[in-house]
């Protein structure tokens, strides 16, 4: 199909992309997606669009590869090969390169245009170059556009999630649909073929319409792979070997390797293939017109055929200095060599650890020892590895497997160090699995067992270790003392890491006690490990640093550090730390007043691709109390929370789950034994002195309550001003400390005990903040004391609606009149997909319909919307 051709129908489409390529020159730049199935013209509209603007703007093209394991940040390497120096990987690590290609793309003349074809392939590295970009190309003259397949089930949760971590005025989605019956009828005409049997053989996919009217013979392939192989026949041989020789590659080839493998010394193979089409050219490689003719080339090979290919791309590559591991490795698999599987699925995995694309490398180790006849002691080093980066990303059952295996090999061989080094990982993984006390029986062992071997770098992380979970069981004193042996041992053996994480842990168990102190310290910590190059000690330090912070109330520059938190996260591929950062963004949102923002973030960790164990606690609790506080259904989240056995015996844990409970029965919720259980933990707290801005947590609430603790001269001394006014019944002064701090909501409580003025600006915050539970247990008690014309609130409003609605409900209920689904609605609207659920649930109950097609009908009828274009 011709150029013109393939754009049948994607005018719309493409007067989208002059729209956002002309609001990146005005200095507003976007991510924008072009998506739909196999086929659809993703990549030939991408590449018209960029031919058509290579003249006016600085374009830069990469794209991402089938293979069995992505090659982190394989897009950037296409970058870095045609930049002529002007950009490369960094080898400090992700955001060095991030912020590499970021200056490519805003430095020079003209707007810059980066394109990524097929992210559905992307490994992990390159998603959050993308995340990277959103936030920051928005006042930058930079448009980013990229294509993916939405036929990839694998991938969708994790583009979902991509999408949804961008700012809404980053990103625009296009979503290309099959062409109509009609375009499929003029593009048939052309060729004398039946509209119909077109049609119907293809669906109106473009790739299919153009493979199928390519084939010459008055029949009617039955699939894809059919119509690509009857045109691959009609090469000559030595083409039709090049085209095979090609398919081995997923989704594109080095033109002079492709030559070698094919032998094509006289270039009459690739010429024959590029003029009839079965292969582009891009820049310096070669690529199938698209993957699903790549797919049908390679799928007709026989076995033999195809082993022999990739044996002979192998030997190629071997020899070739600079060539990728993971491609290596990728056909070292398919020509069934064992050893060469084995030997560069463990550079893969290293090269991949090295960038952070933690899960990349499980991936590369998890074939290495699927493959490899190794020895004891080195089948469990690779299994160790494994291990701690399955931890890293969150895979906690399978880095559980593969300790197990590796403790039982340690054991049997009487390996010392390997022994205690895996029990120490244990440690982290049963913790995060939510159990405390295997986790404490894990570092204990590891701790005991390598005291052995005293001036061994395992003995100092397992030391490290130990006053990490010393911190987090409040054994405050065994902590710091087991942070200062590390660190000493750290410092003599020269081990930065380790030295690093021993500070953390000091520097995080002293802010518990002294928090101004203590949070500069973090602080300190973090812009040393960036000096050091220690980026996997980033998402530790700012998930300590924004977990001490939050809960405190200590606003300013929290937003920031959470911002930063999250990036190193990202950068890393630490899927557990990103969760509990997020976590503390939902909860520090939620003091802040901010209650829509914090249901979305909370509910993006609890319902999104997160391990659900211990590190989503923070996000659990969080989504509990915003549910309560916007009066949405619970849904048993603190049961669920209170299950972990961390959330029955850590005070750390067991605190905001108080609270929780603690505000839901102040609502007027059913929490039987409520007061008891937050009585009990403050009267812990006090005694611990490790979490001294729960002191003025629990006391508040207490006195909330109407059960205002009697609280020692050196306990008092430890409320901030606004706790201490409040607990003490200073109304005027309470509020006016909590405005000060930003924390709305607790400014409307303490307002509530005031005089018949206050109560009503108490109202009018509760109202703005959504705080519905709130509103009508002031109003009821304003009634209750006599005072006359109580606002109405916001449900007079929804009086006035004929079907009792919220503006917001009548704006789901529009789009669910539209067809949209509920992801569209939560894309279009801004929201959570959960988010849109509650209100959808709500639509239904107003309208007492019995489903989405229901309420639809409902509203139809009732003249409660107006179709698009009335």
């Amino acid at each position: 199909m011709t150029g013109a051709a393939e754009l049948i129908e994607r005018e719309t489409a493409h007067a989208r992309l002059e729209a956002a390529l002309a609001q990146a020159r005005a200095g507003a730049g976007r991510i924008v997606s072009l998506e739909g199935e196999a086929g659809i013209g993703k990549s030939s509209l991408l590449l018209a669009f960029v031919d058509a603007h290579r003249a006016d703007t600085r374009v830069h093209m990469g794209g991402c590869e089938h293979l069995a394991t992505p090659e982190p940040m394989g897009p950037l390497r296409d970058i870095a090969r045609e930049s002529q120096g002007r950009f490369s990987i960094s080898p400090t690590g992700q955001l060095a390169t991030y912020e590499a290609l970021l200056r490519l793309l805003t430095g020079g003349k003209g707007p810059g245009l980066l394109a990524l074809e097929d992210i559905h392939w992307a490994d992990d590295a390159t998603l959050d170059l993308l995340r990277f970009l959103a936030r920051r190309i928005r006042t930058a003259p930079v448009m980013v556009l990229v294509t993916f397949r939405t036929d990839e089930p694998q991938s969708s949760a994790r583009l979902a999630s991509l999408w949804a971590d961008m700012p809404r005025d980053a990103r625009e989605r296009i979503e290309l649909e099959p062409l109509s019956a009609a375009a499929v009828a003029r593009l048939a005409r052309r060729r004398g073929r039946l509209p119909a049997e077109v049609f119907q053989a293809t669906g109106g996919n473009p790739f299919h319409v153009t493979e199928y009217l390519a084939y010459e013979r008055d029949v009617v392939p039955r699939t894809v792979q059919e119509v690509t192989v009857a045109r691959a026949a009609r090469l000559s041989p030595h083409a039709r070997r090049t085209l095979e020789c090609a398919s081995i590659f997923p989704r594109q080839i080095d033109e002079e390797t492709l030559r070698n493998i094919a032998s094509d010394h006289d270039h009459k193979g690739v010429e024959e293939c590029l003029a009839t089409g079965m292969l582009n050219a891009r820049g310096a490689a070669l690529a199938f017109r698209h993957e699903l003719a790549r797919r049908a080339v390679n799928e007709s090979l026989s076995p033999l055929r195809r082993r022999e290919l990739h044996t002979a791309a192998l030997v190629l590559l071997k020899g070739r200095e600079g060539a990728r591991a993971a491609e290596i490795a990728h056909h070292a698999e398919q020509a069934g060599s064992a050893a060469d599987l084995v030997r560069y699925a463990i550079r893969a995995a290293e090269e991949a650890g090295a960038l952070g694309a933690y899960g990349e490398a499980v991936a590369h180790l998890s074939r290495a020892i699927e493959h490899g006849g190794f020895a004891d002691g080195e089948r469990a080093q690779l299994l160790e590895r494994k291990a701690f980066c399955a931890h890293f990303c969150g895979e906690f059952l399978l880095a559980r497997q593969a300790l197990d295996e590796a403790i039982a090999i340690h054991r049997r061989v009487g390996n010392v160090t390997g022994l205690g080094n895996a029990l120490r990982i244990s440690a982290h993984v049963q913790w995060n699995l939510g159990d405390p006390d295997l986790c404490q029986a894990d570092v204990e062992a590891a701790v005991r067992v390598l005291r052995a071997e005293p001036d061994s770098w395992q003995y100092a992380m397992a030391l490290a270790s130990k006053a990490q979970f010393d911190m987090l069981a409040d054994r405050n004193d065994e902590a710091i003392a087991a942070a200062e042996e590390a660190l000493a041992r750290a410092e003599k053996l020269g081990r930065t890491d380790i030295y690093l994480q021993a500070l953390t842990y000091l520097r995080t168990t002293r802010a518990s006690t002294n928090l101004d102190e203590g949070a500069p310290a973090i602080r300190e910590t973090i812009e040393e490990a960036r000096a050091r190059g220690e980026l996997d000690a980033l998402p530790r330090l700012y998930s300590n640093l924004t977990s001490i912070m939050t809960p405190a109330r200590r606003h300013e520059g929290l937003l920031e550090a959470l911002d930063e938190g999250q990036a190193a996260c990202a950068a890393r591929d630490q899927l557990p730390l990103e969760a509990f950062i997020r976590g503390n963004r939902a909860a520090a949102l939620l003091d802040m007043g901010r209650l829509e923002e914090a249901l979305t973030e909370a509910e993006d960790v609890v319902f999104g691709p997160y391990p659900r164990v211990t590190v989503g606690l923070s996000a659990m609790i969080a989504l509990s109390r915003v549910r309560v506080r916007l009066g949405l259904p619970e849904g048993g989240l603190l049961d669920q929370a209170r299950k972990l056995p961390t959330a029955q015996r850590d005070l750390l844990r067991r605190v905001p789950i108080a609270l929780a409970d603690a505000e839901a029965h102040w609502l007027g919720g059913s929490r039987p034994g409520a007061v008891e259980q937050l009585a009990e933990v403050h009267a812990q707290v006090v005694r611990s002195w490790s979490q001294l801005w729960n002191i003025g947590e629990t006391a508040l609430w207490l006195a909330i309550l109407g059960r205002p603790p009697a609280l020692e001269p050196k306990a008092r001394a430890q409320l901030s001003p606004a706790h201490q006014a409040h607990v003490e019944g200073r109304w005027r002064e309470a509020a006016e400390l909590w405005a000060a701090r930003g924390c709305p909501y607790e400014q409307a409580i303490a307002l509530s005990d005031g005089d018949e003025a206050a109560q009503r600006q108490a109202l009018a915050i509760f109202d703005r903040l959504g705080a519905a539970p709130a509103a009508r247990k002031l109003r009821r008690r304003m009634r209750a004391e006599g005072v006359r014309s109580v606002p109405a609130g916001p449900r007079a409003a929804r009086r006035e609606d004929p079907a009792g609605l919220t503006p917001r409900q009548r704006e789901v209920l529009s789009l669910l009149s539209d067809g949209l689904a509920n992801a569209e609605i939560a894309d279009r609207l801004g929201l959570s997909a959960k988010t849109v659920e509650h209100h959808v649930g709500a639509i239904l109950a107003a309208l007492e319909a019995p489903s989405r097609l229901a309420a639809v009908s409902i509203a139809r009828e009732r003249g409660l919307h107006e179709p698009a274009g009335a």
